[in-house]
């Protein structure tokens, strides 16, 4: 058993990844893009370069956690490459600091730090399985949730207030720092629990990464459940500073873009320990249900009500409704993958989460460029097809993934 101390310590690093990203995909880019390109084609270059972005950073998380699953140094296997893709970020996001005057150093600082946070985060996404106890992973998921969404409110909170203040160094340096500490608290938490041992060592010569994949049928229907419903969501963040400029006619758009962010996620934050626990005592399947279908339905209801307050409401269901999914699904997947090669096979898994996170914003800036002339009402037909993604992942889980003649058992 760890102690609450030690599983706070281990999943502190998610509040600095989730702060830098949604700060980058919901102010940093929109703001940056919005000074350098007309308006007409923001949300092509927007799509484009998050597109390219996210698909770089694919392959380095997949070597990072295949690699880290046999490193074998002094300081353990899953600790070097998180210190690296850390100091990667860390340098990147000083230069951006600098370089941000034209469209291309933006691309090339953003693709730096995809790449630098691919790696720490495809070492450290297998230390649930490395070092918690089986009947402690949901409560660990939820903890991590809660440092997920609390990282993503500071995100829109810190950030979108000072982006307000026209204070971009700022908020970049409180980033930084904030990476460099969250990344060292995990490094001194985990300490040695991270290193290979003998069981693992044999049972990784025994697995055979196809026969595996091949034989998790779960794995295969979550892996592509998880792909549609992270194309329904992840590009959404990207296109809100827009949505609120352009639809809801907000003036100061950093200065709501922070209100809605942290009020959203502060809410979704605490119900992520609550769910993290709860999932430890009920069938997690359930829950990997009724999150997806809770979401698409808010977001639909979106497209029909151009009212900020409205979508703050709704966005809060949205926001407990889809960070609890990625809370049940990180403990879920711990369990259904394979002994001994546990990095890959979650670095596998997240493929699909980083496919659709480039995918969804690439789609969704070009509904958006097709039906400009439409007004306020292209960002209706956003959100409709943001829903009708969510839905299939929805019909994926309930036919191919969980069990519905055990699904509403308890864990007595």
């Amino acid at each position: 058993m760890k102690s609450f101390k030690y599983i706070f310590g281990m999943n502190s690093i998610y509040l600095g990844n989730n702060y830098l990203w949604t700060s980058f995909e919901s102010l940093f880019l929109p703001f940056e893009i919005e000074l350098l390109m007309p308006e007409k084609l923001q949300s092509i270059y927007l799509g484009m370069i998050a597109f390219t972005g996210i698909m770089i950073g694919i392959s380095f998380n997949f070597f990072s956690g295949t690699i880290s699953d046999l490193l074998n140094t002094r300081i353990g296997r899953r600790r070097p490459l998180i210190l690296l893709g850390s100091g990667i970020v860390i340098i990147s996001l000083l230069a951006f600091v600098i370089i941000n005057k034209s469209i291309l150093s933006v691309f090339l600082m953003y693709i730096m730090i995809e790449i630098g946070s691919n790696i720490a985060y495809g070492a450290y996404q297998p230390l649930i399985r490395d070092v918690i106890p089986s009947n402690q992973r949901s409560t660990s998921s939820g903890i991590s949730g809660f440092f997920t969404l609390l990282g993503s409110a500071f995100g829109f909170g810190i950030s979108g207030l000072l982006m307000g203040m026209h204070l971009l160094f700022y908020a970049i340096i409180i980033i930084l720092i904030t990476i460099l500490i969250t990344a060292l608290t995990n490094f001194f938490t985990i300490q040695k629990d991270d290193y290979i041992s003998k069981s693992e060592l044999i049972s990784s010569k025994l697995f055979k990464f196809i026969k595996n994949l091949n034989a998790s049928k779960k794995f295969k229907w979550m892996y592509i459940a998880n792909l549609f419903i992270t194309i329904g969501s992840s590009g959404l963040i990207f296109f809100e500073y827009y949505y609120f400029e352009y639809d809801l006619n907000l003036k100061n758009t950093a200065i709501y873009v922070a209100i809605a962010g942290v009020s959203i996620l502060l809410i979704s934050a605490l119900s992520a320990v609550a769910i993290g626990i709860l999932a430890d005592r009920i069938n997690k399947e359930i829950l990997l249900l009724i999150f997806p279908l809770t979401s698409g339905i808010s977001i639909l209801l979106i497209s029909f009500i151009h009212n900020f307050y409205i979508f703050l409401v709704l966005g809060s269901i949205i926001g407990i409704s889809y960070g609890n999914y990625f809370v049940i699904t990180n403990s879920y997947m711990s369990f259904i993958v394979p002994h001994g090669r546990v990095g890959k096979y979650l670095s596998i898994f997240l493929v699909s989460t980083e496919i659709g996170s480039a995918f969804s914003p690439l789609l969704y800036g070009f509904i958006l460029f097709i039906f400009k002339n439409l007004g306020p009402l292209a960002y209706s037909r956003l959100f409709e097809i943001s829903s009708i993604f969510y839905l299939v992942g929805f019909i994926i889980i309930l036919f191919k993934v969980i069990n519905r003649k055990t699904i509403f058992k308890l864990k007595l």
